[in-house]
């Protein structure tokens, strides 16, 4: 295997038309997309994409973080809320994204996934997942388990702090409220909402937070049964 080397980003948001867009891939082709949506806005599969490669026909979670948008996938529509989720596949080949509010959403996608043919999965992370008690302490993560992506919802109350081993799969974690004293081996940073972390196969990691809730990004998805 390649060395792989752990590095922190910035989510740069720059105005794209009348949306402010910022997207980061990491080293095993982990895509992060983060949209802020006007009121009345809305994407079409010819207007909505990513600089790094082609996600339409990708498997993608689209999370909302704020605000309120209208998905319409053929001929069904989702109305998402905060921290409302769609799992979508590559076989639709017409949807629009409509922002009702001043919205922010994530898109998570991969490079190498392979076009399938499934029905969108709808879900709130905080309705409709049971959180787990994986670190132990106040940390509360609700897990949903893509076909090949994870992505964690964290809850981290203030003064938690945990030391991960390492494991094999590219992971992404950024915060969307709150911060964190985050550590990679020797790089220590403190990581808020327009700083995220790019974790390398096998790197030890951990940090401390100060409060903070976000996300976990897993690319290949986690194996073990937690993460169920």
């Amino acid at each position: 295997m390649k060395n792989i080397i752990s590095n922190y980003f910035e989510f740069k948001n720059r105005q794209l038309n009348n949306l402010f867009f910022s997207e980061f891939k990491g080293w095993n082709g982990l895509l992060i997309q983060s949209l802020e949506l006007p009121k009345n806005l809305t994407l079409n599969n010819q207007s909505f994409f990513s600089e790094e490669f082609d996600i339409s026909n990708k498997e993608k979670i689209i999370v909302v973080t704020n605000g309120e948008i209208e998905i319409s996938l053929g001929e069904k529509k989702y109305l998402l809320k905060k921290f409302d989720a769609l799992n979508t596949y590559g076989n639709f080949t017409k949807y629009n994204i409509k922002s009702l509010n001043l919205s922010q959403i994530f898109i998570i996608s991969a490079e190498n996934l392979k076009p399938q043919t499934k029905e969108p999965i709808f879900f709130n992370f905080i309705k409709d997942i049971t959180p787990k008690d994986i670190w132990g302490g106040q940390c509360l993560s609700r897990i949903f388990f893509g076909d090949a992506l994870n992505l964690v919802l964290f809850d981290l109350k203030p003064g938690f702090k945990f030391d991960d081993k390492g494991h094999y799969n590219e992971q992404i974690t950024w915060v969307i409220d709150g911060e964190m004293d985050f550590y990679i081996n020797n790089l220590k940073k403190k990581l808020y909402p327009s700083l995220g972390v790019d974790i390398g196969s096998h790197e030890i990691h951990g940090g401390i937070s100060n409060g903070a809730i976000g996300f976990d990004a897993f690319y290949p998805k986690r194996q073990e049964q937690k993460y169920k």
